[in-house]
């Protein structure tokens, strides 16, 4: 659009220049004999000459006119643009505290719960679980009791069957039950 109008504003200079050598080139007429009539009539070629001038100033104008609007609408793409990553830059912050909040809610949550345990009910359920072996079916209730979050409950079983993994040399020392590999984690003494 601007390289048109560039185009064309060169194209106006250059028939400004070859209007302006063709009426030098003209040879002159005397006025004399029309001096009364003459006074009030313009030579036609100055009227399109000065109306190509009028021409060539008002699309200059325009052309200036249209470059001041594109830089004004640049810098607002520019001033939105930076708008636009501080917001995201906000929303990413916003995000990360949110799941912070939420992830501390939900340990909020757990801890109060856990304050209403009745601990003569978790205490016989870990001396069952230490008599028994039965891990497996304990671990929940424990779970349950102490308001373990599923990552610590997925810790808990990776830890039982590293436990239960045992090498065959272990094995065999011990009585081949779960209750001695499960005693002979602890000491008593």
């Amino acid at each position: 659009m601007m390289e048109e109008k560039d185009r064309e504003i060169s194209r106006l200079v250059d028939d400004n220049k070859n209007l302006h050598q063709s009426l030098e080139s003209r040879p002159k007429v005397d006025h004399n004999d029309n001096y009364s009539t003459g006074m009030y009539k313009q030579d036609p070629s100055s009227l399109s000459t000065s109306a190509l001038e009028q021409q060539i100033l008002i699309l200059a104008r325009q052309q200036a006119q249209r470059e001041e609007e594109l830089a004004q609408s640049q810098r607002h793409i520019l001033a939105l643009q930076e708008e636009i990553e501080e917001l995201e830059h906000e929303n990413r912050l916003h995000s990360q505290q949110e799941t912070m909040l939420k992830t501390e809610l939900r340990n909020m949550e757990r801890s109060q719960k856990r304050e209403g345990v009745d601990m003569t009910y978790l205490k016989n359920v870990i001396l069952k679980l230490l008599e028994t072996g039965e891990v497996e079916a304990l671990l929940p209730v424990v779970g349950m009791l102490l308001q373990f979050s599923p990552e610590e409950i997925q810790k808990c079983q990776q830890a039982y069957r590293a436990s239960v993994d045992v090498p065959p040399s272990a094995a065999s020392d011990a009585s081949g039950s779960a209750t001695s590999s499960l005693f002979s984690r602890f000491s008593f003494t």
